[in-house]
């Protein structure tokens, strides 16, 4: 078996990052207010309308991983794995990685805002219940941490696909010989 080029090799990797990305992302989504549903089950208005806006947040993060997903299996069924990507191709993954970083830019903006909003909370009406052990609750803003620093490995991941595959879509040229696919630089 042939040794694949240093190139393809680079390109594959910025592709499984994207794609393990928007995984990831998807598996935060379905997480995501999972510690505040206490909020709309024992919680005050204010709780319970914070649990509702992030209801809303988590409904846009999920559809955003699931777009993510799209693209990098879009991307893979374009061969970007084997092959150096053509002209329409090159602006296929542009316009997905602009979309991408797009989407992981405001996914941040909004996990930054949601975050300072839950420092901001007043959790005095669920004591009572944590005080009878009908319910166990602690502040954290672990799982916003969490989220930011997913959509910030979003940012780089999109940003280093479309990189890549530019790069190489300029500076690979692919021949077809007799034994095969050999790939040479320009």
């Amino acid at each position: 078996m042939a040794q694949r080029p240093g190139w393809l090799t680079i390109q594959r990797i910025s592709l499984f990052l994207f794609l393990a990305c928007g995984v990831a992302l998807l598996v935060y989504a379905l997480g995501f207010i999972t510690d505040v549903y206490l909020f709309y089950a024992y919680g005050s208005k204010v709780l319970v309308d914070f649990y509702r806006e992030m209801q809303g947040i988590n409904t846009g993060l999920l559809w955003k991983a699931v777009l993510i997903i799209i693209f990098a299996s879009v991307l893979f069924l374009l061969e970007l794995g084997k092959h150096p990507a053509g002209k329409f191709t090159v602006l296929l993954v542009l316009i997905m990685g602009a979309a991408s970083l797009l989407c992981g830019a405001s996914s941040l903006a909004l996990l930054a805002e949601a975050r300072h909003q839950y420092t901001g909370l007043d959790l005095r009406s669920l004591n009572r219940y944590i005080e009878r052990g009908a319910i166990q609750y602690r502040f954290s803003t672990f799982t916003y941490d969490l989220g930011l620093g997913g959509y910030a490995l979003l940012l780089f991941s999109s940003l280093f696909m479309a990189v890549v595959v530019t790069r190489n879509a300029f500076t690979v040229r692919e021949t077809i010989s007799d034994k095969g696919t050999a790939h040479e630089k320009k």
